[in-house]
């Protein structure tokens, strides 16, 4: 059994962060350890709710959830095929970072393997870095995955 047992990934359904995945694939291989592929659901905030449900919208919102479930499960079909031990986990919050954070603590993870969305400049600053929020509120080794390199 190698150092890492547990490998968080944190993922949007975005193709950008699916560009973590085969470095955390080549890292579990190496490790014997197990997957964790982590969706951090945003519902609507709470201000709209209530207009959100009076427009019908109520279903849109669980469809989008349905979405990212299938999402998950085809990508841990696909890591399955290749022999890597790989659970889906989808969480609710608003602050993403701190989702992710409570997540790693409460379950043990060893090691943190995301994509970075590749801002830079005033956009990073205006925005705020999830992956740096992460880097900032684990213990653990977080390796970030830059989403213009393979």
């Amino acid at each position: 059994m190698g150092r890492y047992k547990k490998i968080l990934v944190p993922v949007d359904g975005s193709g950008w962060s699916r560009r973590a995945v085969p470095h955390a694939v080549d890292i579990a291989r190496a490790n014997g350890s197990e997957l964790i592929l982590l969706h951090v659901f945003r519902p609507p905030t709470s201000d709209y709710t209530d207009q959100i449900a009076l427009a019908g919208q109520d279903g849109q919102v669980q469809q989008l959830r349905e979405t990212v479930k299938q999402m998950l499960i085809g990508v841990r079909s696909e890591l399955r095929n290749e022999d890597i031990t790989v659970r889906t986990h989808v969480i609710e919050g608003m602050a993403v970072a701190g989702a992710i954070c409570d997540y790693v603590r409460d379950e043990g993870v060893d090691l943190v393997v995301m994509s970075t969305h590749g801002r830079t400049g005033i956009a990073r600053f205006l925005f705020g870095s999830v992956a740096s929020k992460v880097m900032e509120g684990v213990t653990v080794p977080v390796l970030l995955i830059h989403p213009d390199r393979e």
